[in-house]
């Protein structure tokens, strides 16, 4: 944590406004969307490994605790969120004739794995969330590789560039650079200085404007037609997810009061209730004004309905979730004496590579 707090960098508030670029992305053509979700999952990384270290490893069977208790974080809220997508689908009457495998559809509205490859997406954001509960899959594997050597970075990155040879978007391949950088800027403690932080985010917001003054332009002149309305590539926001990269693992370092903890959690629910509801108040239709009249009052509608399913649903089961870990965390004497057989452990290790 830094000794001065940002309160301009406060993490919730940040993950609030990721939320809010994919809002604006699915609610306009202006699709900087995919460079929010790439660095969600560099805070992700970041997180994960923070957690693992103070909370998980220190627990009965760490593995099972924490792929158990990052489960029940994520999956109730999305279980709920798709029951509510699926009934709205049905309500307006446009739900799809073919959904491919029923069987497929059921488990991943309900479970998350293997959400991406589903031939019909009721609520599309939910794609991301496959590759997070994949994330959490691997993470400790993750976490050991890096810990063993930040080298192991460049691994990642190979997995990245050769991923339509892993398994492509089915797996985390395309995605796991980033997570990997969240992973390392927490084992390592790599900390980007205030002022290269905001240095980047300034960079970014300007590179930002003028992607939109060129949007704006096209629009005026009547130039977007179609797939033209697409303003930044997959390049772009390759560029803009590792230019903001700094700033986010700046924010985590920020001390976080309860509003601003209820902003991040927040986030998630906003996530996955943007889509549904967009899609009843048919944003994309009509004027350009009326486009805008329908937009702001999705948004009031979205956060209104996140606020409620946070309040009565998602904080409740959230605390018993933490209780179900704190219960698991093992005696201190327990904790040291794994303390003790890991320095033991690693000493002989030392030694026998010093005599090998």
């Amino acid at each position: 944590m830094s000794e001065a707090p940002d309160k301009f960098a406060s993490p919730g508030a940040f993950r609030m406004a990721l939320a809010l670029s994919v809002f604006l992305h699915h609610t306009t053509s202006y699709n900087i969307g995919m460079s929010a979700v790439l660095i969600f999952f560099v805070l992700s990384g970041y997180w994960v490994a923070t957690m693992w270290a103070a909370t998980y490893s220190k627990t009965r069977s760490p593995y099972l605790t924490f792929v158990v208790s990052r489960c029940w974080r994520i999956i109730p809220v999305f279980a709920l969120c798709s029951g509510i997508t699926w009934a709205l689908l049905y309500w307006r009457g446009e739900h799809p004739a073919q959904i491919g495998g029923l069987a497929h559809q059921i488990f991943s509205n309900l479970f998350i794995i293997g959400y991406n490859t589903l031939p019909y997406q009721a609520n599309v954001p939910g794609w991301s969330l496959d590759m997070e509960l994949q994330f959490y899959l691997i993470a400790p594997l993750v976490i050991f590789l890096i810990s063993k050597s930040i080298h192991v970075l460049a691994v990642f990155v190979l997995t990245t560039v050769l991923s339509q040879w892993l398994g492509g978007a089915a797996t985390v391949a395309p995605f796991i650079i980033f997570f990997a950088i969240g992973v390392a800027s927490a084992v390592y403690d790599l900390k980007p200085s205030r002022a290269l932080a905001y240095r980047t985010l300034f960079a970014t917001l300007a590179l930002l404007v003028i992607f939109a003054a060129l949007f704006i332009k096209n629009i005026a002149l009547g130039e977007l037609q179609g797939k033209d309305l697409v303003a930044l590539s997959s390049t772009s926001n390759l560029l803009v997810a590792v230019m903001m990269t700094p700033f986010a693992l700046y924010t985590v370092r920020q001390r976080s009061g309860w509003v601003d903890r209820m902003f991040g959690d927040l986030t998630y629910i906003f996530y996955l209730m943007h889509w549904p509801i967009i899609g009843l108040n048919q944003t994309g239709e009509g004027s350009y004004w009326n486009r805008l009249w329908l937009c702001s009052e999705s948004l009031l509608v979205i956060l209104a309905a996140s606020f409620v399913i946070w309040r009565v649903f998602d904080h409740p089961i959230n605390k018993w979730r933490a209780a179900w870990v704190k219960s698991r965390m093992l005696p201190s004497a327990a904790l040291e004496a794994r303390a003790r057989g890991e320095t033991a452990g690693a000493w002989r290790e030392g030694r026998n590579r010093l005599h090998s």
